[in-house]
């Protein structure tokens, strides 16, 4: 027997909580019925529950005769969940570890808000990159009130993470590899490639060539998830710039920019303009305000590639026509329009007495 236990948002409702918190749901039953109750407790077989209002009678329903159930969602886990999304993640993690304790005695069922508390715990480890605490916390954390699939996913991907914390550069190195084809969402694509692009930032100590694997992979961190995951982001970017700075190709291309010795067409130039590229990326972003970049990266912006001819012309193009729309319009100069001259009853009488002489 399948029971459908999920959370919905569009049932939410504050329930205050103790220490021990019981759950706060919506029964849907077989025969098309649904009531509200609090489950104080449950065994394979049925749910006890105590119904709302006064009295709170104590009953009991078989899982046989449900179709589902619906948990509403305590106020703790919506005070901990504003604080996640604000990224307020170590303020967040506490309100969170206490709904996790709140209804652990719940976190076998589906969707509970222990298990989904647990999870973003997880999650602000992770987020905070404590890889210390989100190695020891996922081993005694339970997937089993866990549904949904991304969800799920997070954890396996989590293994890059503990990848990370051993230093386990080759090991990571082909788990990525293995990973190739998996679908994955943006958020967890942008995670992959960042600790890939670390596993190849270390080899490619012995394997220079892995360096220019290594900024490939930053790249599709940083461009994977842009606007969320922006802890990610900051950490490529910076990086991919500590690369690009120490690369004594790109630091010949400096002293030689500008000068007779310029070479355009080397690869130490051709990085240097991939590098201005990235800090200018950064700082259209907004990401100045969340990290700001060390003062030696900032110094990229320097060395822009000049641009071509046809570029230039389309420039000034573009320009004409923004200073054509703002450009005030004159009205064309009229003259004054002037009424005729109304004649005097003393010239036209004058001009009749002359008329009738001459008769």
């Amino acid at each position: 027997m399948n029971i459908k236990i999920v959370s919905s948002a569009l049932l939410i409702a504050s329930t205050a909580i103790s220490m021990a918190a019981d759950a706060s749901v919506r029964f849907m039953r077989k025969d098309g019925s649904q009531n509200d109750g609090i489950i104080s407790d449950y065994s394979k077989e049925k749910i006890i529950y105590k119904m709302r209002g006064p009295g709170q009678v104590k009953k009991a329903v078989a899982l046989s005769k449900l179709d589902g159930i619906y948990f509403y969602r305590p106020s703790i886990f919506d005070e901990a969940l504003s604080l996640y999304k604000g990224r307020k993640y170590a303020e967040a993690k506490k309100k969170f570890t206490e709904c996790r304790k709140a209804f652990e005695k719940f976190d076998s069922l589906p969707n509970n808000y222990s298990a989904l508390a647990g999870f973003y715990m997880l999650e602000c480890s992770r987020r905070q990159f404590d890889l210390d605490a989100l190695s020891s916390e996922q081993k005694e954390f339970s997937k089993e009130g866990l549904t949904n699939e991304i969800q799920l996913q997070q954890l396996e991907v989590n293994a890059f993470w503990e990848a990370v914390r051993l230093k386990d550069w080759v090991g990571l190195d082909k788990l990525a590899q293995s990973w190739l084809k998996r679908k994955l969402p943006g958020s967890q694509r942008a995670q992959i490639a960042y600790c890939h692009g670390l596993a190849l930032e270390q080899l490619g100590a012995k394997e220079p060539s892995k360096l220019d694997d290594a900024i490939h992979a930053y790249n599709i961190a940083l461009t994977a998830d842009f606007t969320a995951s922006i802890e990610i982001v900051a950490a490529a970017a910076s990086n991919a710039l500590r690369i690009y700075h120490s690369d004594p190709k790109v630091q010949l291309a400096i002293t030689q920019w500008g000068t007779t010795n310029e070479n355009k067409g080397s690869s130490g130039y051709q990085r240097l303009i991939e590098a201005n590229s990235l800090v200018k990326l950064y700082q259209l972003g907004g990401f100045e305000a969340f990290k700001p970049l060390p003062a030696e990266y900032q110094e990229f912006t320097k060395y822009e590639k000049p641009k071509s001819k046809e570029e230039a012309k389309e420039e000034a193009k573009e320009e004409a026509k923004e200073k054509a729309k703002t450009k005030p319009k004159t009205k064309p100069k009229t003259k004054p329009k002037t009424k005729p001259k109304k004649k005097s009853k003393e010239k036209s009488k004058e001009k009749s007495k002359e008329k009738s002489k001459e008769k």
